[in-house]
């Protein structure tokens, strides 16, 4: 069964394309269930360039449900969020997910209100942990269904540092404790074959990195992370991930996640 759970929409600011055309394209490519998760709002401060705002959340529900219902003959669609965990924003998150039907950890920034202090930059040793025990803080809540990315923090790293391999050992032990699914993300792949960085053949997944989470017992999940509908058509970097799975033994879900 072909699935996507991660899919964004205009409404991050930084995606493009309309909700349908983004239902169309996963039809198209013989998705039989996709999942939207857009970047979650915060009630208290707007980052048009990163995530929707508060008061688009009801649009973007409702267009979902719409197209859940136009559609529903030929595709199963989901509803779901993508966000950042910090604990003083534990009871908006705790309210969103009673809003949609999965939220995914997607842990971008150390500081959400400056966009600026981000993971996809060369980070510090000291910035590197900081984001390990922000995922790991965040998956104690149980409010995660999915982890994104894991390996984000590797995207502009020059070296596999010692920092590195201890939060990806901090990641993978605390996603089986959980049985959290951790995703191989899709958009790494792509990104890489577009803009290579130091000879390197993409941004992530970091096989240095997996091959740590490998050592855990996961569950492991493709994730196209669209920003794009016509990214949903992109098969062939689809295959990478799954062949990269393949070559580190990863025992991947071969059933949804919902």
């Amino acid at each position: 069964m072909k699935f996507n759970y991660h899919t964004h929409t205009a409404r991050c600011g930084h995606a493009t394309g309309t909700d349908e055309e983004y239902v169309r394209c996963a039809i198209e490519a013989g998705y039989q269930i996709l999942g939207f998760s857009d970047h979650a709002p915060y009630r208290s401060y707007s980052n048009r360039r990163c995530f929707m705002d508060w008061d688009q959340l009801d649009d973007y529900i409702d267009s979902v449900e719409f197209l859940k219902e136009k559609y529903k003959d030929q595709i199963k669609i989901h509803l779901g969020l993508e966000t950042e965990y910090y604990p003083y924003c534990r009871e908006e998150k705790t309210e969103l997910k009673e809003k949609v039907e999965y939220l995914m950890l997607g842990q971008h920034f150390s500081d959400p209100m400056n966009s600026q202090v981000d993971y996809f930059k060369q980070n510090s040793e000291e910035e590197i942990l900081q984001y390990g025990n922000s995922v790991c803080e965040a998956l104690d809540t149980d409010l995660f269904d999915c982890l994104c990315h894991p390996d984000v923090i590797m995207s502009r790293q020059p070296e596999f540092t010692a920092a590195c391999e201890t939060i990806a050992h901090m990641i993978g032990k605390k996603c089986a404790e959980k049985n959290v699914p951790v995703e191989v993300n899709v958009r790494g792949i792509m990104k890489g074959k577009w803009r290579p960085i130091e000879g390197r053949a993409c941004y992530y997944p970091s096989k240095e990195f997996w091959k740590i989470l490998s050592q855990y017992p996961l569950r492991v999940i493709v994730g196209i992370d669209a920003h794009a509908p016509e990214d949903l058509l992109d098969l062939e970097s689809v295959k990478d991930a799954y062949r990269m799975m393949e070559d580190l033994h990863l025992d991947f879900i071969s059933e949804p996640l919902l």
